[in-house]
């Protein structure tokens, strides 16, 4: 439960320190395409992600609708994991809202069009159990 609904997640959030490069693609035209925005992936599952980003709109098209909120946009994504290749996923926003850190950025959760194959490769090595 969070402060405001339910958490609906069905499925375990990880925590890995990724970089992802996106571009929004226009629900209305799909010909226009954004510039590449770099970004952090703060948390993943097979079903999504969420991502720090320093703009919501790049080139004018905003990460969640068109200008009339009529018709989604979508996002195309390259996950960078360090030392691992590349995982390419799609999908679609389903929230956003601004974070402190860094101060000025935001953060969106994005839902993938289907489960991401090589996204478990993300997953964190578990920790040793400590002797002391």
């Amino acid at each position: 439960m969070t402060l405001f609904s339910r958490d609906r997640r069905e499925k375990e959030r990880l925590r890995p320190v990724a970089t992802v490069v996106f571009t929004v693609r226009s629900g209305k035209d799909p010909k226009r395409v954004s510039s590449p925005v770099t970004g952090t992936v703060r948390d993943f599952s097979p079903s999504g992600m969420s991502v720090v980003t320093p703009r919501l709109a790049p080139d004018g098209i905003h990460i969640m609708y068109d200008t009339l909120m009529t018709c989604r946009n979508h996002i195309d994504a390259t996950i960078l994991p360090a030392g691992k290749a590349p995982i390419r996923v799609q999908g679609v926003v389903v929230w956003f809202r601004g974070t402190d850190s860094p101060p000025g950025s935001y953060i969106f959760g994005m839902r993938f069009d289907g489960e991401a194959p090589g996204i478990e490769e993300l997953r964190l090595p578990a920790r040793e159990p400590s002797d002391g």
